[in-house]
C-alpha cells in the first residue's frame, strides 16, 4: 500500500518535469518594463526544432514563487496562440507551433504582466521626499526547459535614477555582464546556456534586484464591485462601480502638512507619491456620469464625452474626419491620497442599449456585451466582482468570458415593481490589470410576453388601486342610523 501511495505521489511530479528535448533556443531577448504595481515582461524566442515532429513547445512563465502572472499571452507571427496551462513549477504553458520542419527557425513571443513585484524602499518617507521602489526576481536568466545559444535581458526603469542593482554570474558571459544606459540595464549576453528547468538542468538561477525611482503614485484597488443593469424599456445599460482605492507607495512619515501641499501645488511640484486625481476611459457613447462617496456628491470632476463616426456626422460643426474617440472622466478625490491612505467612492454612467445589445434573429436570442472593468494604467485590482442584472423575464442565460474567472454565480435580483425578480449573473476574479478590460458576453432569450410583464404588472396594480378606491367610496362609514 505504501509503495502504491508513493508511486501515485511521485508520478505527477515525474510527468511534470519530463519535457522532451526536441527544441533548442537559438536566441532569447527579454525586455522587462518596471512600473509601480505592475511589471510587463516581453520575451521573444527564436526556436529551432531538432525533429520533424517535435510536438508541443513548453514556455515557462515568469511568475515569482510559482505564482501565475496576472496576465499572459503567446503569439506567433503576430497571431495569438491558445496555450495549455500545465500544473508545473514554475507555471508552464504548452503551445502547438503547427507544421514545423527540422532546423526551421520559428519566432515566438510571450507577453506577461506581473502584479505586486515591486515594494517601497524605504517603506516610510517624508511628505516631500522622492519615492523609491525595489524590484526583486528569483531568476537572472530566462527560465527555459531547453538549451539556449544566446540570451539577453533588458530591464527598463520608469526613471533614469537607479540607486543600485545586483550582480549576475559570469559563467556564461564573454563581454560585460551588466551595461547601464540611462534607465536601462542590459544583462548579458549569455552564451550556451543549458536548461534552467527539468531533470537535466545545469544553469543555476540567482536572485536579482533593482532599486529605482518612480515619479507616479503607486495606486491599487483592493475591491471593485461593478453592477451592470439592463433596461429594455429604457433602452439603457447602467454601469456602476464601487471602488476601494489605496495608495500602496511609501507610507507618510510624520504628519500631513496642508500648507506644504498647497505650496507644492502652487509651484506645480506635487510630490510623486501623492495622488491628486486620475482619469477613467469610458466608452465613446457613455453619458450622464455621476461620482459620489460616503459624504455625498463629489463636484471635483470633469467629463469629456467621446464620439463615434455616427455622432460626428450628425454634428455639422465638426470638420475633422470621423473616428472613434473614448470619453474621459477626470476624477479628483476630496483630499490628496498619500502612501497608506484609502479612498472609497462610487462612479457610474449610462450607455445606449443599442450600442451593446444585438439580436440573433436566427436563434431568437439577445447578445449583450458588458465591459468587465475600466482599465487604469499600472493599477492592479486585487478582487473584482461583476454583477450583470438582466430584465425580468429573461431565460436560458449563457455567459462567455474572454479569460478564466474564479467563480460564476447565478441568482435572482429583486427591485422596484418586480414580481418574479430579475436574472443576475455574478462573476468574480482576483488579480486583474488593464489587460482584463474586455467585454463579457451574455446571451439570453427575451420573448414579447416577458417584455410586457412589467407594464401589465403596473397596469394591474393601478387598476386594482382604482377599483379599491371605487369600492371604498361606496362604503357608509357613519355611525348614525337613519
Amino acid at each position: 500500500m505504501w509503495s502504491a501511495l508513493a508511486l501515485t505521489t511521485l508520478l505527477p511530479l515525474a510527468i511534470a518535469i519530463n519535457v522532451p528535448q526536441t527544441y533548442i533556443n537559438t536566441a532569447i531577448a527579454r525586455t522587462i518594463e518596471l512600473g509601480g504595481l505592475t511589471t510587463q515582461i516581453t520575451t521573444q524566442y527564436n526556436i529551432k526544432p531538432l525533429d520533424n515532429s517535435p510536438g508541443e513547445y513548453h514556455l515557462a512563465l515568469a511568475g515569482e514563487n510559482d505564482v501565475e502572472p496576472a496576465w499572459w499571452e503567446v503569439s506567433l507571427g503576430g497571431k495569438k496562440l491558445e496555450g495549455r496551462l500545465l500544473d508545473e513549477s514554475p507555471p508552464t504553458v504548452a503551445v502547438q507551433l503547427g507544421k514545423t520542419k527540422k532546423d526551421e527557425v520559428i519566432t515566438l513571443s510571450l507577453t506577461q504582466v506581473l502584479a505586486h513585484t515591486s515594494t517601497p524602499l524605504p517603506a516610510e518617507i517624508e511628505q516631500r521626499d522622492p519615492q523609491y521602489l525595489v524590484w526583486n526576481t528569483n531568476s537572472t536568466y530566462v527560465d527555459s526547459w531547453y538549451p539556449t545559444d544566446v540570451e539577453r535581458v533588458k530591464i527598463r526603469a520608469p526613471h533614469p535614477s537607479i540607486l543600485s542593482y545586483s550582480s549576475v554570474p559570469e559563467t556564461y558571459t564573454r563581454d560585460n555582464t551588466i551595461t547601464k544606459s540611462g534607465g536601462t540595464l542590459t544583462l548579458g549576453p549569455f552564451h550556451s546556456l543549458p536548461p534552467t528547468l527539468g531533470t537535466t538542468k545545469i544553469a543555476e538561477q540567482k536572485a536579482f534586484s533593482v532599486h529605482y525611482e518612480t515619479k507616479d503614485p503607486v495606486i491599487g484597488i483592493r475591491n471593485l464591485q461593478r453592477s451592470a443593469e439592463v433596461s429594455h424599456w429604457g433602452a439603457n445599460l447602467n454601469i456602476q462601480d464601487y471602488i476601494e482605492l489605496v495608495n500602496e507607495g511609501p507610507k507618510l512619515k510624520g504628519h500631513f502638512s496642508r500648507l506644504a501641499h498647497q505650496q507644492s501645488k502652487f509651484h506645480a511640484s506635487v510630490p510623486a507619491q501623492i495622488l491628486t486625481g486620475f482619469t477613467m476611459k469610458l466608452p465613446p457613447t457613455a453619458h450622464s456620469p455621476y461620482y459620489y462617496d460616503y459624504i455625498g456628491n463629489v463636484s471635483t470632476s470633469h467629463f469629456r464625452q467621446g464620439s463615434t463616426p455616427a455622432t460626428v456626422q450628425k454634428n455639422k460643426k465638426v470638420r475633422t474626419s470621423p473616428r472613434i474617440v473614448e470619453g474621459n472622466l477626470e476624477l479628483k478625490p476630496r483630499y490628496p491620497i498619500l502612501g497608506g491612505w484609502n479612498y472609497s467612492f462610487t462612479v457610474g454612467y449610462d450607455i445606449p442599449l443599442g450600442d451593446v445589445l444585438k439580436t440573433d434573429s436566427e436563434k431568437n436570442r439577445k447578445v449583450l456585451a458588458v465591459p468587465f472593468l475600466t482599465g487604469l494604467k499600472d493599477v492592479v485590482v486585487d478582487n473584482a466582482e461583476l454583477k450583470v442584472i438582466l430584465p425580468e423575464g429573461a431565460s436560458d442565460v449563457q455567459v462567455y468570458t474572454p479569460f478564466a474567472v474564479d467563480t460564476i454565480e447565478h441568482s435572482i435580483h429583486k427591485t422596484y415593481l418586480d414580481t418574479t425578480g430579475r436574472y443576475a449573473i455574478t462573476l468574480k476574479k482576483a488579480q486583474l490589470t488593464e489587460n482584463h478590460a474586455q467585454n463579457v458576453y451574455v446571451t439570453y432569450h427575451y420573448p414579447l410576453s416577458a417584455q410586457l410583464q412589467k407594464p401589465l404588472t403596473i397596469a394591474s396594480l393601478v387598476g386594482s388601486l382604482f377599483l379599491l378606491g371605487m369600492g371604498l367610496r361606496r362604503v357608509n362609514y357613519s355611525i348614525e342610523k337613519k
